[in-house]
């Protein structure tokens, strides 16, 4: 490893848009529910086979005479909205289970890998990690060699590293694998796809959002304009 393969911060772009960020965004119980909403939303106003159990709520947009309460967006329109919404969202959440790491789809966030972790780990864990590290971030891997040199598997033998580990038990340097080793999964592994990905759900939750952005906008036209 040369010496002129310096540290080099992660990027803000890096930060935002990585796998544990889809994670969290794709995984979230409120993102599960937002999306039943425009579906719930559709069933109760605008079905007027429900207007019976909903005590007269059912079908409350299409009754009475509000022409200039639209509707703006036709039931087609507002179908495929719906129907392309879902596909997006399903395209990305295949890219996601697929191609993100099991690290990260495994443990909540990093602290919580470093934590579960930290017990168990070994000199053979370290330097198999050290590899992955290496290979991504060879800046953050020459900082670490600089501390611990038997975790480059080329230079010394794993005996010797072990006794090391062993003789050390140095726990902020296994900490600072752990995480790095985490961040290079999340961060640097696959970034077009994860990108990709976060492309995808932006353009499903806007697409679901749609037809319910123009029901709130009718509702409210109703209330303000209705007799």
């Amino acid at each position: 490893m040369s010496d002129n393969q310096a540290y080099v911060p992660d990027t803000w772009f890096q930060k935002v848009v990585n796998w544990h960020a889809l994670r969290g965004f794709g995984q979230s119980k409120i993102a599960s529910l937002s999306i039943a909403t425009p579906f719930v939303g559709y069933l109760i106003l605008y079905h007027e086979a429900l207007r019976p159990f909903m005590g007269g709520l059912g079908g409350l947009i299409g009754s009475g005479s509000h022409e200039q309460c639209g509707p703006w967006i036709s039931f087609i329109g507002r179908l495929n909205c719906i129907y392309f919404g879902a596909l997006s969202l399903g395209i990305g959440t295949i890219i996601y289970r697929v191609f993100a790491h099991p690290v990260i789809k495994r443990f909540d966030d990093i602290s919580d890998y470093v934590e579960r972790q930290i017990s168990t780990v070994s000199a053979r864990n370290l330097r198999s990690m050290f590899v992955t590290i290496m290979s991504r971030r060879s800046g953050v891997a020459r900082q670490l060699l600089r501390r611990a040199e038997w975790l480059d598997r080329s230079k010394v033998d794993f005996k010797v590293a072990s006794d090391a580990f062993s003789t050390r038990n140095d726990r902020s340097l296994s900490v600072d694998v752990l995480r790095s080793y985490y961040n290079v999964r999340d961060r640097y592994e696959f970034r077009p796809l994860a990108t990709m990905t976060a492309i995808l759900y932006l353009i499903g939750f806007g697409l679901l959002a749609i037809p319910g952005l123009f029901f709130t906008a009718r509702v409210g036209c109703v209330i303000v304009f209705g007799d």
